[in-house]
Order: C-alpha cells, then sequence, then structure tokens
C-alpha cells in the first residue's frame, strides 16, 4: 500500500534475524528482486549488528558511570568494551530492554524503489561518525576483495571489514555503493539503504575470475564411449544388454554403475554384481544421468583429486535427499535429487581449486559473522560463485536441466521456478542438514518456504525429522553390509 513499516527490537538474536529474512524473502519476491537476497540480508544484518552495538556502547557507559563525551573517560571505556560485549552477551538483551535502549527498522516501498532504514535511540559521536566516513572512502577505493584479503586478511573481526563488505555488496549487487547512508539527526543515529528497481550494471574481472573461467573452459568433455552410451541411453529401443556389454569396457565406469546401484541411494533386498541386474535397479531412465555423474567425478577427481572431503559431503547429501523425497511422498523423484545431491557442489571444487588461502578466509567470515552462506562473498569478492561454476560446468558436459537448475541454486531454493521446486528443495535441505551435522549451519539458516513445504518450521519438529532421516540411514547402510 505504498506505507511505511516500522519493526522495533532491543536486541538481535536468530529468531530475529530468521524472521526478518522470512519477510524480505517475501517483499522482494513481490517486486520481483529475490536474487538480492543474500545481499540484503547480509549488509541489513551488518547495519543491525552495528546499531545495537552502539546502543549497549551507551548502556556500558552508563553502568560504569563514564561520560562517553569526555574523551578519557571514552578511551577508558572503549579497552574494555569489547570483552563486556563478548562476556554478557544475555545481560545486555535484558539491561537493553529495561533501560529502553531500542533499534527500529523502517521499511517504505517508493516509486523507484525500496527504502530500508535502521535507527537506533542514541546520536552518534561526531569523532566516530567521521571514522566512518573514513572507512566508506578506504571500501570504495577495493575493486574486490582479493585487495581486502591483502590488507586486512589477519583481522576478520576488525569493525573495518563490516563496511568494506557492505560497500562491496551493494556495488556488485547492481545497488549501487552510493545508496548507503548514515547520519545522526534529533538524537538517533540512522543507517539507511536504497534498493532501486532499476539496478546499476556490474562488470566484475580479476585474476582470480579468470583463472576460474579459464579452468572451466579447460576441462576435458566426456571420451567417445561416454557420447555413445549417452546416445544408447536415450533410444528407448535399445537392449540392456549391448549398454552392459559397453559399460564392462570401462572398469572405473562398472565399479561406478555397481557402487551407485549397492549403494543406500537405491533401495534393494540384496547386492548386486551384475551390471545387468544394477542396470534395472538403477532404472533405465536414470542410467544416462549417472553415467554423466559418474564420469564427471571421475574428470574432476583426475585434475582435484585432493578435495575428498567435498565429494563425501556431496554423497551424504544425495542419501538424505533421497530419504527426504521418500519420507515426504514423492518417490518418483528420489533417483533424481539422489544426483542432484551428489552432483551440487562440483562447482566448490574449481572454486577452491584456484586460491585456497581466499576462499578459507571466506569461509572463516561466513561462520565468525553468522551470515547464511558463503555464496554471496564469493559472489562479491571473485565475481563468481561456486554455484554458477558448478552451473558452468553443467551446461559444458550437458547435464539434464534439472541437475543444472539444482546446481545453480541450490542456496536460493526460492528464486528457482515450479517446474524443479521440489527437487531443488530437498536437495537444499539436504545440504544444510548435512551442514548442520558438521557445525557449519543451524536450524534458523534454513528458508522459511522450505520449511513449511515440509512441515518442519518449528525447531522440534525439525530436530524429530533430522533424527528419522539419520536412522534410515543407518538402517540401510547396515542392512548393505
Amino acid at each position: 500500500m505504498g506505507k511505511q513499516i516500522n519493526l522495533s527490537f532491543h536486541y538481535h538474536n536468530k529468531k530475529i534475524i530468521n524472521f526478518l529474512n522470512s519477510l524480505f524473502t517475501k517483499i522482494l519476491s513481490r517486486n520481483d528482486r529475490t536474487f538480492l537476497q543474500s545481499t540484503i540480508m547480509t549488509v541489513l544484518r551488518e547495519i543491525i549488528v552495528n546499531a545495537v552495538k552502539a546502543n549497549t556502547k551507551r548502556l556500558y557507559f552508563q553502568k560504569q558511570n563514564l561520560d562517553i563525551y569526555n574523551p578519557d573517560h571514552y578511551n577508558f571505556g572503549m579497552q574494555h568494551f569489547k570483552s563486556f560485549i563478548i562476556e554478557n552477551q544475555d545481560l545486555c538483551e535484558n539491561e537493553l530492554k529495561n533501560e529502553n535502549y531500542k533499534v527500529t527498522l523502517h521499511i517504505k516501498k517508493e516509486s523507484n524503489g525500496i527504502t530500508i532504514t535502521v535507527s537506533n535511540n542514541v546520536p552518534i559521536l561526531e569523532e566516530e561518525l567521521l571514522k566512518i566516513q573514513e572507512r566508506i572512502k578506504k571500501a570504495k577505493e577495493y575493486n574486490d576483495f582479493t585487495e581486502v584479503y591483502t590488507d586486512i586478511s589477519d583481522d576478520t573481526e576488525g569493525e573495518g571489514l563490516g563496511i568494506v563488505l557492505t560497500i562491496l555488496f551493494l556495488r556488485n549487487s547492481g545497488i549501487g555503493e552510493d545508496s548507503f547512508k548514515i547520519f545522526s539527526h534529533n538524537d538517533k543515529t540512522y543507517s539507511s539503504i536504497f534498493i532501486p528497481y532499476q539496478l546499476q550494471p556490474r562488470e566484475i574481472t580479476n585474476n582470480i575470475r579468470k583463472k576460474i573461467l579459464d579452468e572451466v573452459n579447460e576441462l576435458p568433455s566426456f571420451p567417445e564411449n561416454i557420447l555413445e552410451l549417452q546416445k544408447l541411453c536415450t533410444d528407448p529401443y535399445t537392449p540392456i544388454n549391448k549398454i552392459a556389454d559397453r559399460i564392462i569396457l570401462d572398469p572405473s565406469l562398472s565399479i561406478s554403475v555397481l557402487k551407485l546401484a549397492n549403494s543406500a541411494g537405491f533401495i534393494t533386498r540384496k547386492r548386486t554384481e551384475n551390471i545387468n541386474d544394477a542396470i534395472k535397479i538403477i532404472g533405465f531412465r536414470n542410467l544416462n544421468a549417472i553415467i554423466v555423474a559418474s564420469s564427471a567425478k571421475k574428470i574432476l577427481d583426475e585434475r582435484y583429486s585432493i578435495y575428498k572431503k567435498i565429494w563425501e559431503h556431496c554423497n551424504k547429501t544425495a542419501l538424505y535427499s533421497r530419504y527426504i523425497a521418500l519420507k515426504t511422498g514423492n518417490q518418483k523423484i528420489c533417483d533424481k535429487v539422489f544426483l542432484a545431491g551428489l552432483l551440487h557442489d562440483i562447482g566448490k571444487i574449481i572454486l577452491l581449486s584456484t586460491n585456497k588461502n581466499l576462499t578459507q578466509w571466506i569461509s572463516e567470515i561466513t561462520r565468525k559473522r553468522e551470515i547464511r552462506t558463503s555464496t554471496v562473498i564469493e559472489e562479491v569478492s571473485i565475481g563468481i560463485s561456486h554455484s554458477t561454476i558448478g552451473q558452468l560446468i553443467a551446461k559444458k558436459w550437458n547435464l539434464p536441466e534439472y541437475l543444472i537448475e539444482s546446481i545453480k541454486h541450490h542456496h536460493s531454493p526460492c528464486s528457482i521456478g515450479k517446474e524443479f521446486k521440489y527437487i531443488l528443495n530437498i536437495v537444499y535441505l539436504a545440504n544444510h542438514i548435512c551442514n548442520i551435522e558438521d557445525c557449519k549451519s543451524d536450524y534458523f539458516c534454513l528458508e522459511e518456504e522450505v520449511l513449511t513445504m515440509f512441515n518442519i518450521n518449528d525447531e522440534n519438529r525439525f530436530k524429530k525429522f533430522h533424527e528419522e532421516l539419520i536412522i534410515d540411514l543407518t538402517k540401510s547402510e547396515n542392512k548393505k553390509e
């Protein structure tokens, strides 16, 4: 209706951030800007954290009987303020509420875009505002995140990094670095960003991005025997034994097909050592995709053999994907979600191979700053995410469309069309469950739309769902043994 929405809270916690994420999912999708979700939420969280920190600083000085406007008091207080926040998080939340220190989020739909403003009810000190403006100016000088890494890679918790993230995210998303404003008025501090409906064109080029694209272009195509097998698989009149004879000629492919047929991804009564039987178990219509998946893994393993942990994660994601499909009555897509899970992170292998130190730093920032996914930082730091790299590989190898879309959107389920939504949402959920088990994510990072689809939009129901998946997987693996 064009009216401003105002939402107030005293402290940021996971429930509030999760709620805001759900809210902006709806706002952005209704304005055809879903692809900005990760950028907006990352920037917004930085702004909210800084607003709460500013209020907490006033509370701290007040409790310590220090005058924040007195330079000596200020310098003394700031020496202990950071440790105070870390050690008294629960106390801070209650005290901020008791003293009525609050943060308000203002959202208004304009004729040419959406304005998001975060205010906190204390004025910013003039010297602090000058520092922030200097940081903004410095941040605008960086071309990409590789330059930031060179300058401040040893200070991932430094306050300057939040400003750099904000500026780079806004610039590289097409929103524009000048859309960010911070000012003080009537004893309040305001930080705002304007999201225009017409985004600015952007072109990110740097050495790492070029190297990644070169790596993709240099990947070998499938060998002739695989291409011939693909042709045979697309002909519904091809006898199974003719395909089996071809597969047997390739020992590594034979092992892959038998391994997949005997894995927990396919339900069988007993182990099979026969290629003909394996094809029957897998299903003729899925054999082509499995041949492609096995061949893709072989090519990547030969070039990037050190990334076995990624394959282990993909295997587990594939298994969980299949069991989620079975558990939720989506048996018809079991094999598709299994393969989508198996290949969802193929882009990460090439990303890691180009600059391991940088990607490790990105992962560390993602964890420490509680950013929902590393994809958004990959995009602003390198100009391309591992999801997009995976999509490029999938297209190069002519993978089925559902695999291309699942690889591309496995971190952004809200941005995929209806045709493959169930496949993607299952893989997205399975991927997150694996990350939760590895302590890389938690329940509050999951998209509300996905949780609602599977009726687990309650933490206790989700935990029960997760526990049942573990039991199903364990039972199946025990049967195979």
